[in-house]
């Protein structure tokens, strides 16, 4: 007897934007590697619009582009669902429309507006939690990256712990690696940074120490990558308040498309992450799998994404920071060994190995 034929609804709305952040991505990249995988059901992809980017669509698979000029997912999509239902939807990225009653799987990426709500706005958070709250309650089922952030959920929304999955995230491998080419962007060498330039982020710690490490070190630059955040003119207060020297070493290059941010990523002498909260942490696996050392903060998910392979630091000390990127820089046997280590850590994490335990959660749930 032949396996029944399912319905799996993706909103795909997220991974059809062109400029994308983490649960961008992460959408972008699930679905494309759920449609390379699923070859039995059908999959049926809803979108405000085309893609920019190719989807290599399987046979199996087709669009559905509802247009709607605003609450899309409340409106447009609820309409779609309640007239054509799928045996199932995935939702990538937090927000299950209120009124559908479609059986459901939901990824949470982390509850940061719990944590920092100053860097939201009102109406923000009060989406935010109203959302995720009945996204938890709506869904069968709530994917989670880390144990971290299933942790963090279940604080928030104690009533969806049975429902929660950890599936960790992957990253391309095939953009992120240690042989990929690419010229140097800057002759000097240079610590890194890329991710909205925010209070959230601590940016501004990494400034301190880096103010501190250019008295020892005459010959280091800092990039600090990513469009501007809530509090980001904290940030140009602290690159002010430097001596005029080390302003100068400085560079603020803005967005960077993913060419660049590789290219950056892989000349680096250390990839710097002093983030207060992340949900999975994509910069610092993404830093690893290059081949670049790793140091960031002992917060959220940080040192369980990690491992053995970063120096983990409190996100306090601008000192110890500095400390950090001197040993690395100095000695080099300690930068190797951090190298070795990030490329076996990062390994592990797929979409391959992503979207076929999120195929598993989803089917389930169908049947």
């Amino acid at each position: 007897m032949s396996e029944r034929q399912l319905v799996i609804g993706i909103d795909a709305s997220r991974a059809v934007k062109q400029n994308r952040t983490g649960p961008e991505q992460y959408a972008f990249e699930i679905i494309q590697e759920i449609l390379r995988q699923e070859k039995t059901h059908q999959l049926k992809l809803y979108a405000p619009h085309p893609p920019k980017d190719p989807f290599h669509l399987n046979p199996h698979a087709e669009w559905c582009f509802i247009k709607q000029r605003r609450l899309w997912s409340q409106v447009g999509l609820a309409r779609e669902l309640a007239k054509n239902p799928p045996s199932v939807l995935f939702e990538p990225s937090h927000v299950i429309p209120f009124a559908s009653r479609v059986a459901a799987v939901v990824t949470i990426h982390d509850t940061a507006y719990k944590y920092f709500p100053d860097s939201y706005s009102y109406a923000q958070r009060n989406y935010l939690n109203f959302s995720t709250a009945v996204s938890i309650r709506r869904a069968q089922r709530v994917i989670v990256p880390t144990e971290a952030t299933k942790r963090d959920v279940i604080k928030e929304y104690p009533d969806g712990a049975k429902k929660i999955v950890v599936i960790p995230h992957g990253i391309n491998h095939d953009t992120f690696n240690p042989d990929v080419e690419g010229e140097r962007p800057i002759k000097d060498p240079y610590i890194f940074y890329t991710g909205r330039i925010e209070e959230k982020k601590n940016t501004k710690l990494l400034v301190e120490a880096f103010g501190l490490l250019a008295k020892e070190n005459k010959g280091i630059r800092l990039v600090l990558a990513g469009s501007n955040g809530f509090g980001f003119e904290k940030v140009q207060q602290a690159i002010k308040a430097q001596p005029k020297a080390v302003q100068e070493l400085i560079l603020q290059p803005g967005y960077l498309p993913r060419y660049d941010q590789v290219r950056y990523l892989k000349h680096a002498s250390v990839f710097a992450f002093p983030s207060f909260y992340e949900g999975f942490g994509f910069a610092a696996v993404e830093a690893m799998a290059v081949g670049t050392p790793v140091v960031c903060s002992n917060t959220s998910c940080l040192p369980e994404v990690v491992g053995e392979a970063a120096i983990v630091l409190p996100p306090t000390n601008p000192l110890s920071w500095a400390a950090a990127f001197s040993r690395i820089l100095n000695q080099p046997k300690i930068g190797e060994d951090m190298r070795r280590k990030g490329l076996k850590q990062a390994a592990q994490y797929t979409w391959q190995k992503a979207a076929q335990q999120t195929l598993d959660v989803i089917l389930n749930v169908a049947k």
